[in-house]
């Protein structure tokens, strides 16, 4: 969502901070009800089934409406698969104008896509594919230290832009969303 500040309308700093509020909101309710429903039911955790699945089977069966979450979760994980190679080129750019990347990640390809992100990002995930024999029990907590990873250092650049006399509250809320990322 970071990046995406300048879709928002006018003023787009206040509707993206509203975004965020009701995008935390949901995600805290979704965690405390499935924490909750899933402690009343004695259900755990099993190799082959998230604990979503037999939660939705017993709330609501096996009928359409568990086939209708499956469907959607899935859509969830693909969006979020898509949304590195959506974002990391780009950021990869600006990271590249700035200098703190190789000079050709700032350029456009044909399609006026960064095509050398694209490129790296996939050469990179395929790897990792192959390192980790495609075993999702081994590559979430690759992807748990690389979400952390990338919160604590937007934490910490937080840090360093509001370091100002006027700006000491945000620069200490900054530095604990840092220092509490940087824990995981």
């Amino acid at each position: 969502m970071s990046n995406g500040v300048p879709a928002f309308r006018f003023p787009e700093a206040r509707n993206a901070r509203q975004v965020l509020v009701m995008l935390g909101v949901v995600l805290i309710t979704l965690y405390i009800g499935i924490t909750f429903l899933a402690n009343a039911f004695g259900l755990v955790p099993a190799e082959q089934e998230t604990i979503n699945s037999p939660l939705v089977c017993r709330v609501f069966g096996n009928g359409v409406v568990y086939y209708v979450v499956q469907a959607m979760t899935m859509l969830i994980l693909v969006l979020a698969a898509n949304t590195s190679f959506a974002d990391f080129p780009r950021l990869s750019s600006f990271m590249a104008r700035d200098r703190f990347m190789p000079r050709q990640f700032a350029s456009r390809g044909d399609r006026l896509a960064f095509s050398n992100g694209i490129i790296i990002l996939a050469v990179l995930s395929a790897a990792l594919l192959v390192m980790f024999r495609a075993e999702s029990h081994a590559l979430i907590p690759l992807y748990a230290v690389g979400v952390f990873i990338s919160f604590t250092l937007s934490q910490a650049g937080m840090v360093c832009s509001t370091r100002t006399p006027a700006g000491t509250a945000r620069t200490a809320r900054s530095g604990a969303g840092a220092g509490r990322g940087g824990r995981g």
